[in-house]
């Protein structure tokens, strides 16, 4: 790709509130999955124990179920720290369109967190966000994108 081709993303107030947590449900639903195969396979060793191919089947699924829990953990952290950064994201959203007076469902950011210098959008005009040390208030500049083939939504 160009440099003058540079697609940028812009993200809705829809996309940030529905995606915050869907890694999340699946990777949980995964290790639930995981569990119950190795107290299915457990019990059935036990009742069985001559059949040593169980044993060897329940041992490789407990370490790989936690590895998936050290890794779910991982996440979960990070999962943690990205709610707390989009929840104010989700706030900053709300102030523009509450100052602007315009929907918050009409606002995008190019970011799916609060930093300074991001872009916000709305009523078809870009803005730089300038935020204070201490991300509690912000001034809005008026920029210019070079390229205004956008994706919205991660969707052209």
């Amino acid at each position: 790709m160009q440099k003058g081709n540079i697609i940028m993303n812009f993200y809705t107030l829809d996309y940030i509130t529905k995606t915050q947590s869907t890694g999340l449900i699946i990777r949980s639903a995964v290790i639930i999955v995981l569990l119950a195969i190795v107290i299915l396979t457990s019990f059935k060793f036990m009742k069985d124990r001559m059949k040593t191919r169980l044993r060897d089947i329940s041992i490789g699924i407990v370490v790989l179920t936690f590895i998936l829990l050290g890794i779910q953990v991982e996440h979960y952290t990070q999962n943690n720290r990205d709610f707390s950064q989009s929840h104010v994201l989700l706030k900053f959203i709300e102030s523009v369109a509450t100052d602007y007076k315009v929907s918050p469902y009409n606002v995008m950011v190019n970011s799916t967190t609060l930093k300074d210098g991001i872009i916000v959008r709305y009523n078809d005009e870009d803005y730089t966000v300038h935020l204070n040390a201490d991300n509690n208030s912000y001034t809005l500049e008026r920029t210019h994108i070079i390229n205004h083939n956008v994706y919205v939504d991660g969707e052209k």
